[in-house]
């Protein structure tokens, strides 16, 4: 039952751990949310992220070709999270939630804070919405509860 650890740091949980920086117990280097995942889709059981997603900016703008562009890393990495997942499989997030400080204090937190409406987008509540913002996948709501100044969030892949 093979399950990751995405941005584990030092203190990885589960089989692989998954970092962009090489912790003594990272696994794999990966610039997540701006590389694939590199593991073979449909080949994972759960994934985890605690305390990670908030450190992923929401959009990134570059010049390619004269032209400017738009990556958006949340959205590449839950992609990528849906296809290393077996059918069946689980994600299970932790994050500053909002209206609580926690989502705000920390200077590293890259992206607008978590909440349970962020995760709409992600399980297929506005399918013409979203396809327009290039999520083309959509996980199953298992449970969603708040802790303290943290949402706990669990989806599965159908």
């Amino acid at each position: 039952m093979p399950t990751v650890d995405l941005g584990c740091g030092q203190n990885k949980r589960g089989d692989i751990g998954i970092d962009i920086h090489p912790w003594p117990n990272v696994d794999i280097v990966c610039r997540l949310g701006f590389e694939p995942i590199p593991l073979t889709h449909g080949s994972i059981d759960k994934v985890f992220a605690f305390d990670f997603l908030e450190h992923l900016p929401a959009s990134v703008y570059y010049k390619e070709d004269g032209s400017w562009k738009v990556h958006r890393p949340r959205i590449f990495l839950m992609r990528e999270i849906y296809l290393i997942l077996k059918p069946g499989g689980l994600f299970e997030s932790f994050t500053p939630n909002y209206p609580h400080a926690t989502w705000a204090q920390d200077p590293t937190h890259e992206s607008p804070p978590w909440c349970k409406e962020s995760w709409m987008y992600y399980c297929g509540t506005w399918p013409d919405l979203t396809r327009s913002y290039g999520i083309d996948f959509a996980f199953k709501i298992i449970s969603m509860q708040e802790e303290g100044g943290h949402l706990r969030v669990i989806v599965q892949k159908p």
